[in-house]
């Protein structure tokens, strides 16, 4: 047993044996005494104290929490004596009287309780003796050997932040230099992005925005990682390693001409002070970037202030010699040093000033984000509470409360109770931890005790695995899918002209109905065919769901005049099986018809009218049937908004009386692409012509408007504002023609491409095109091409195509939202899709197709021998044409039909 002491040094208390106290003593005694004649002494004792402090801390562990006279000799033994630089100094009497007293001590080195003495560290009854603890016959090394280091854990190091601690916390984490952290920051967020920007490393401007990712990410990590305010000084460790081993980042205000960043950099790099400068010069005048770089360091490296600071900038070692030598070689020694900086200090005397403002602006910040949180979280547990009430059957069913793609009350009709509450509780702990994190930012208190945190943590992944198990059931009642008809004759509609209307419903936009116009013989009754589809856990669940849960009303008015309802309702206790309803609408050729505007813009798309042609003013006409579209009886060309290029395009009709069956206007065939004008004229009065020739390829991006054509020779146009057209560039690269905007405009967090401001058409004319590239925001028509053996076409970021011809192989990939309208004949279809993709190919007719979809997306094709592929991720795949072998697997909510 030994008696302990406990000490101050720089503001941290340490637990001391006896004997170790009496050498430090005797050590800070002599270090006193030696620097009393120096300028500035007590700020020299003060960083030497500060060391030993440092050099303490590391020697401590949850094992060891006492400085041995062991630790006080390894510190002396780093730091070095007095006497080994200054002898002269001290009497040599003195010296040897001071040596022999420590070494006679009891406690001294050769004492009983010295180092090697028999009650010393390393004596026989010692720490490390043989019957001590850590000894052979120690009882406890062994325990000592094995216990558990400490587990590392991820945090904000408060004690030495910058900003926020969260570079010195991943510091913390990985042991490294903090400074290397705070660089690479830095470097992500400015440097990077300017670096890309001004190299054009990627293809068609598509930049990857570091800046704004990087941004992003340290925001979260400052939400989400705990604060520590305890966290221990970074390790010699840490700053010992590698090249610069033993030096730390400053700022060299002593020799700085505006705020050290370059002097200290030149003593960081052992290198010459002018030539950083020099560099720093030629950053700026090269681009700017330096600049900012100059600033970020200024503001995130400390200045070296003291001897200790110095000495650590130069990688010197930090022993009393180097302490010494400092304070005889600088303004301690030889009185206080003046710099010539004025423009730094009068930058730093602003910044101190703007304190207050700055702090004023993060209050601010920090109130607006923990009152939007407050409200962000509030509302969405309102939100869950009134869904749950509504499905649990405490609210009125109401068509206003609304879970995906239903009201509450038929959505969650079937669910178990246990299922909702799991999925009540999955949403609401996240939305009361919002609540609370924005209270919490507004209040500057923790509301929420750990205990409460953690489990609320165990009840949020319990529900999780409970809706997890709820979902799996309920997927069983979405097997199958059947579809059901019923027809219904209106005789008493007799006049020559009928009026079809519509009857707006109220609810949600997957209740909307499909309708299709048919024609049929004159003479016939008016029909109307009500095809009701729904899913369940068999076909005859599946088709007793279509007729059980599904209300649709068709009225009529006197005899000249039908209403239909735009959408359909549940019927009471219906539950929620994906139900769906198209109507189609069998019309005698011999009548003429006119149109509500409701009718026509609800009810009906530009692909149920003649060439796709929809009149601006569909009230005020009247229309016949044409195949299986609405003609416009008496309509001019500008009514009809029709243009010089429309026969670019071929328009496959169906005039067969008879057949209710043609594609030309199938519910099924999606929405495609959208049509557009292809005349220069439309896009404004300026004109870029350009020469590229011999290319077989075209990239598209920014988008842009492209229709390319087929010609004997290469020719390219462009029509559009000057300011559109001055920014579009046009080059050749090897075979393939590119076509992209020089500047890169966008979000923070990357590309954001908008069609009004880039409203501008490109034509293109060749002789043969083999690939097709389109990407962020294209619109591009291609067609008017002889027989193909092959064309690859890739679409990404929102694109839309008009494709026509006649092709050996077609191959598509799509991906993000895109668009394609696919008229006449191919041998292979081959179509690749991913996130919201869709394709109507109605009339293109394939000998055989390979559709592959994921992510909600949809294909509407014509096959006749051979369809295969997969949907995933509640895609659909509808098809006609009879195709004798269909093999095509579907996971989860996705579905294969047959039209």
């Amino acid at each position: 047993m030994k008696k302990n002491i406990s000490i101050n040094l720089q503001g941290i208390i340490f637990h001391i044996e006896e004997d170790g106290f009496e050498v430090l003593s005797r050590y800070l005694a002599e270090v006193k005494a030696h620097f009393a004649n120096y300028r500035g002494h007590e700020d020299i004792v003060s960083d030497i104290e500060g060391r030993i402090a440092e050099l303490f801390s590391v020697r401590l562990s949850p094992m060891q929490q006492v400085i041995t006279i062991d630790d006080v000799n390894a510190m002396v033994a780093k730091m070095g004596r007095v006497s080994d630089f200054a002898t002269d100094d001290l009497d040599a009497e003195d010296v040897e009287e001071t040596a022999t007293a420590g070494r006679a001590s009891a406690f001294g080195p050769e004492g009983a309780f010295g180092t090697k003495g028999p009650f010393g560290p390393e004596g026989t009854f010692g720490r490390k003796g043989p019957f001590g603890p850590e000894g052979a016959f120690g009882p406890g090394a062994a325990a000592a050997d094995a216990a558990p280091a400490e587990p590392k854990r991820l945090y904000r190091d408060m004690a030495h932040r910058k900003i926020a601690g969260v570079a010195a916390g991943m510091a913390q984490y990985f042991a490294v230099n903090p400074v290397w952290v705070r660089l690479g920051w830095i470097a992500l967020v400015f440097i990077l992005p300017g670096l890309f920007g001004a190299l054009n490393f990627t293809r068609g401007d598509n930049h990857i925005h570091f800046g704004g990712w990087a941004f992003l990410a340290y925001v979260i990590l400052w939400i989400l990682l705990p604060k520590r305010y305890d966290a221990p000084a970074p390790t010699d460790a840490m700053l010992n390693q590698g090249p610069l081993a033993g030096r730390k980042l400053f700022r060299d205000t002593g020799s700085a001409k505006i705020a050290g960043v370059a002097a200290g950099l030149g003593a960081y790099f052992n290198i010459d002070v002018t030539l950083v400068r020099v560099l720093l010069l030629a950053g700026l005048f090269a681009g700017g970037f330096t600049l900012m770089l100059y600033i970020i360091l200024w503001i995130v490296l400390p200045e070296a202030k003291t001897v200790s600071d110095k000495l650590r900038m130069r990688g010197d070692d930090i022993t009393l010699e180097s302490f010494d030598s400092s304070a005889r070689n600088n303004a301690f020694a030889d009185g206080t040093a003046t710099t010539n900086r004025p423009v730094g200090a009068f930058v730093e005397d602003a910044a101190r000033n703007l304190r207050p403002a700055v702090n004023f602006v993060g209050s601010s910040i920090r109130i607006i984000a923990g009152i939007l949180l407050t409200m962000v979280g509030f509302g969405c547990l309102v939100a869950l509470a009134i869904a749950l009430g509504a499905g649990i059957g405490l609210l009125p069913q109401s068509q206003s409360i609304v879970v995906g793609d239903a009201p509450a009350h038929v959505m969650l009709n079937g669910v178990p109770g246990w299922g909702l509450l799991a999925g009540f509780l999955v949403l609401a702990i996240p939305a009361l931890s919002l609540l609370l994190s924005g209270l919490n930012l507004l209040f500057r208190i923790s509301i929420m005790p750990r205990t409460v945190s953690l489990s609320l943590l165990g009840l949020w992944l319990l529900s999780v695995v409970g809706l997890v198990s709820v979902i799996a059931q309920q997927s069983r009642e979405f097997q199958y899918e059947t579809t059901v008809e019923q027809s219904e004759r209106y005789p008493q509609i007799t006049t020559p002209v009928i009026m079809l209307d519509r009857r707006h419903v109220d609810r949600q936009w997957e209740q909307h109905v499909g309708l299709r116009i048919v024609g049929v013989d004159s003479g016939k009754t008016v029909e109307v065919l009500r095809t009701m589809g729904a899913h369940g856990a068999t076909e005859e669940v599946a088709r007793r769901n279509a007729l059980t849960t599904i209300d649709y009303t068709i009225r009529t008015s006197g005899d000249s005049s039908l209403v239909l309802d735009d959408h359909f309702s549940f019927l009471p206790d219906a539950k929620y099986r994906r139900q769906e309803l198209t109507v189609t609408l069998r019309l005698p050729r011999d009548r003429t018809f006119r149109l509500s505007r409701d009718f026509a813009y609800d009810l009906l798309g530009d692909e149920d009218f003649v060439n796709d042609r929809r009149p601006e003013d569909p009230e005020t006409h009247r229309y016949r049937l044409r195949g299986n579209k609405l003609e416009c009886i008496a309509c001019t060309d500008e009514q009809l908004g029709r243009d010089e290029d429309e026969d670019d395009s071929d328009v496959n009709i169906n005039i067969d009386a008879d057949n209710d069956e043609g594609d030309n206007n199938d519910e099924d065939n999606n929405r495609g692409a959208t049509a557009f004008s292809t005349d220069l004229n439309s896009y404004g009065p300026d004109r870029r012509t350009f020469q590229e020739t011999g290319f077989t390829r075209v990239s598209a991006v920014g988008g842009y408007r492209v229709v390319i054509r087929r010609g004997d020779s290469f020719k390219i146009e462009a029509g559009g504002d000057k300011d559109v057209l001055n920014d579009l560039r046009v080059e050749l690269e090897g075979n393939e023609l590119q076509i992209k905007p020089r500047t890169t405009s966008g979000s923070f967090l990357g590309r954001n491409w908008n069609h009004n401001e880039r409203k501008a058409l490109i034509r293109i004319e060749m002789p043969a095109v083999e690939r097709l590239e389109l990407a962020g925001g294209i619109t591009a028509d291609l067609g008017g091409f002889e027989r193909q053996d092959r064309l690859d076409i890739t679409q990404a970021g929102a694109t839309a195509l008009n494709l026509n011809g006649d092709y050996g192989t077609l191959k598509i990939g799509q991906a993000g939202a895109c668009r394609t309208t696919a008229t006449g004949h191919a041998d292979e279809l081959s179509l690749d899709a991913a996130m919201a993709c869709e394709l109507a190919a109605a009339n293109l007719q394939a000998r055989n197709a390979d559709i592959d979809l994921a992510a909600a997306c949809k294909a509407r094709v014509n096959v006749t021998e051979s369809l295969k592929g997969n949907a995933v991720g509640a895609s659909s795949i509808a098809y006609s044409g009879n195709p004798k072998n269909v093999k095509v697997e579907t996971v989860g909510a996705s579905s294969v039909k047959r039209l």
